[in-house]
């Protein structure tokens, strides 16, 4: 009984963490702003995390851990590329729009608005990052990709056109054009096709001419 109520305190802890340390920042957030919104005493917390840097730390952890999870399931489980790809950016893309207060946590972190140093960030964001290498280069390695392109250029686009288009979606919305990247799925589908296809005209076969087939002109 001990054990499901602590694990339910850290849950209150780290879930508290996260919303209010995205909405004040870490300057803006005391250890009595989150004692109190997670119901617990200030002795309960210091219990589980020894000081507010070790908290904060965990609450990052807490808001990204579903990023690996779903990217080693999607390395594991889909063996099409293309299908990869589609499915991570939707996935990717509807879980910034779901998940809000994580989101917005993490988004100070890449910004540098955290002002924790690269360690830090490297401790938070590199198992993603790595695991999304990794299902790019498979892809490449696998021949669906030109192999003069860097993985790490394919895997930052992904990142960043689902980050755009949270960030910018009042916009976005209000420009019929740009309307789409409001739908997790017609994004995916489009950014996929970009990606796998190029924007390049492909060039057409050359008309065969009658001499070609050694006809006399």
């Amino acid at each position: 009984m001990t054990t499901i109520d602590d694990r339910s305190a850290i849950d209150r802890i780290l879930d508290e963490g996260v919303r209010l340390f995205a909405a004040r920042g870490f300057d803006g957030v005391s250890m009595n702003d989150l004692a109190g919104a997670a119901q617990v005493s200030k002795a309960n917390i210091f219990h589980h995390f020894a000081s507010k840097d070790v908290l904060y730390l965990a609450a990052l952890k807490h808001a990204v851990a579903d990023f690996s999870l779903q990217l080693a399931e999607l390395n594991r489980s889909e063996p099409d590329f293309a299908e990869r790809v589609r499915t991570f950016v939707a996935w990717h893309s509807l879980r910034l729009r779901e998940r809000e207060p994580q989101t917005r946590l993490l988004l100070r972190e890449l910004f540098g608005e955290g002002q924790r140093g690269p360690d830090l960030a490297h401790e938070v964001f590199g198992e993603g990052q790595r695991l999304l290498l990794e299902l790019v280069s498979a892809g490449q390695q696998a021949g669906h990709l030109r192999a003069d392109v860097d993985p790490a250029v394919v895997a930052l686009t992904l990142v960043a056109v689902d980050i755009f288009s949270f960030l910018a979606a009042p916009t976005l919305c209000a420009i019929p054009q740009m309307a789409f990247a409001a739908d997790s799925k017609t994004l995916a589908e489009r950014v996929a096709d970009l990606i796998l296809h190029g924007a390049l005209a492909r060039a057409q076969p050359a008309a065969v001419s009658p001499t070609s087939h050694g006809e006399l002109a």
